[in-house]
């Protein structure tokens, strides 16, 4: 830092120091001259006392009251440094002694009016400012005393303060330098004190704001010839203007951000939407065949009734076969329409092997699944989980048919899959785990750590969309749950689905009150 700051801290700090002691001496000298000057008074006063006194009896024991007044003036002017004196008997002519002007004499003798009235008079004749001193300075001192004849005698003395006020002065002069010498030692004490709490850290952040630079590489400090702080206001003043450009720039990304957001909330659901589309495409072509063996039986009925030569009762009976026939494709029109209709995206209090089940009936049909035997063990009870069924069911169906695919893939001529429920408690809170496990080809290390990449598949180009497992796991996260994948021992593959319990069902309710 340069010494800009620092000079004016040191003169400010020695300027009002040295105004609080020039103060302090003046106050201290006014005080200490005028008492000097009282207490060379009260002195003057009591020695003209002690010698009138003493020429009273003197005087008295020889009878020469008429020399009285002569000898005290000249007893006054002789011993105690009196310059000059007037003495007045009452009514008689004031006569005075003494070489000085004729205009101070009458100074003296209108004191001596003024002392007939009172007992003591003091007059200071003179200029002083606080210890100094202008000119000669006297003090005039008027006393009534008492003479042998018993008559009052006012006397006006005159006495010079020159020598009185000299050796104040001479006293003055240490007390300044003492001063002095205090001003400066605590003025560097003072300097040393704001250096270490307030230039340190004004050096710091001046640094910093000197090595901080904006994105074309300018320093924040431009004006570098004014001084220290305000060069940091400057500096400081330009941070500020960044810090508003950079929150208008944040604010235009958080909306940018909002924007691409909302859309890629808009893609997932769109790839959400195309997965399932394509899953209701392979249900819908596995349920061709299913249908068809349907339909060929009512026709057959159909046309054995148009022949006319069936009684009544295997006409009942051939209608009631037939309507069952048509019953159950009504059931797997329902059950794909079901599936296939719009999410409404709500999610409520389901029972997931309810989910479960209806999964396995739209799978069940299928040719896919002819030659596998799907093996159902639901180990959790009665329970509830916060979900949107129709999302559940498409995870699952997503989960199946790989399974299914898989087994294919391996060319075994019988496949199973095992469907496990059960409960677990994760970080003391409780979770439907249900457990999907094929016998098929299994996967590699390399296929595992991609599959819940979008649009990422192992399947046949055409085969796949490679969103199932993408759009599974989304979902998942939308419930809390997660969704793995392993390697069985042995072959195959499993995936574990985790979705938390967040109702008990009513017969857990009713057992836990009893």
């Amino acid at each position: 830092m340069r010494l800009g700051l620092k000079s004016h801290i040191i003169t400010l700090l020695f300027t009002l120091l040295s105004m609080a002691s020039g103060l302090t001496l003046f106050v201290t000298l006014t005080f200490w001259s005028r008492e000097a000057a009282f207490s060379f008074s009260r002195e003057k006063e009591l020695a003209l006392h002690l010698l009138a006194e003493h020429q009273f009896y003197r005087y008295l024991s020889v009878g020469y009251e008429s020399e009285y007044a002569r000898a005290l003036l000249q007893e006054a002017l002789n011993q105690h440094g009196a310059l000059a004196g007037c003495v007045r008997k009452q009514g008689v002519t004031p006569f005075c002694l003494g070489g000085i002007e004729e205009h101070s004499l009458d100074s003296l003798k209108k004191l001596l009016d003024t002392t007939s009235q009172h007992t003591v008079v003091r007059r200071f004749i003179g200029k002083r400012w606080g210890g100094a001193v202008f000119g000669k300075q006297y003090l005039d001192l008027g006393l009534r005393v008492t003479g042998p004849d018993l008559s009052n005698y006012p006397v006006a003395l005159r006495f010079p303060l020159d020598e009185l006020y000299r050796n104040i002065w001479s006293l003055q002069r240490y007390i300044a330098l003492y001063l002095l010498f205090n001003v400066i030692i605590l003025t560097v004490i003072g300097f040393f004190r704001i250096r270490q709490f307030l230039l340190k850290p004004v050096e710091r952040l001046l640094q910093l704001t000197q090595s901080y630079k904006d994105e074309q590489g300018v320093p924040f400090l431009a004006l570098q010839e004014s001084s220290e702080l305000g060069q940091l206001q400057v500096s400081l003043q330009q941070m500020l203007g960044r810090i508003r450009t950079d929150r208008e720039k944040l604010e235009q990304h958080l909306t940018s951000l909002k924007q691409a957001n909302t859309q890629l909330q808009n893609t997932q659901q769109e790839m959400i939407r195309a997965e399932k589309l394509s899953s209701v495409g392979r249900l819908a072509a596995g349920m061709a065949h299913e249908i068809g063996n349907p339909v060929g039986i009512v026709q057959g009925y159909l046309g054995m009734l148009g022949q006319g030569e069936v009684s009544s009762e295997e006409r009942k009976e051939f209608c009631q076969r037939a309507e069952h026939e048509l019953q159950r494709i009504s059931t797997l029109i329902r059950q794909l329409l079901d599936f296939a209709r719009p999410a409404i995206g709500k999610e409520v209090l389901v029972e997931p092997h309810q989910v479960i089940t209806d999964a396995l009936a739209l799978l069940r049909p299928q040719p896919l699944f002819d030659s596998i035997d799907i093996q159902n063990e639901f180990s959790a009870g009665s329970l509830q989980i916060y979900c949107d069924p129709d999302q559940l069911l498409q995870v699952l169906l997503n989960c199946l048919i790989n399974g299914a695919d898989a087994i294919s893939a391996a060319g075994r001529p019988k496949g199973q899959i095992a469907v496990k429920s059960s409960r677990q408690q994760i970080e003391g809170a409780p979770f439907f785990i249900l457990t999907i496990a094929d016998n098929g080809c299994g996967l590699s290390d390399e296929k595992l750590a991609a599959l819940f990449d979008p649009f990422y598949t192992t399947k046949a180009p055409g085969d796949g969309t490679g969103l199932g497992l993408s759009v599974s796991y989304a979902l998942l996260q939308q419930m809390k749950g997660t969704i793995t994948l392993s390697n069985r021992k042995g072959n195959g593959a499993k995936a574990i689905i985790k979705i938390p319990i967040v109702a008990p069902s009513p017969a857990e309710v009713s057992h836990g009150s009893d």
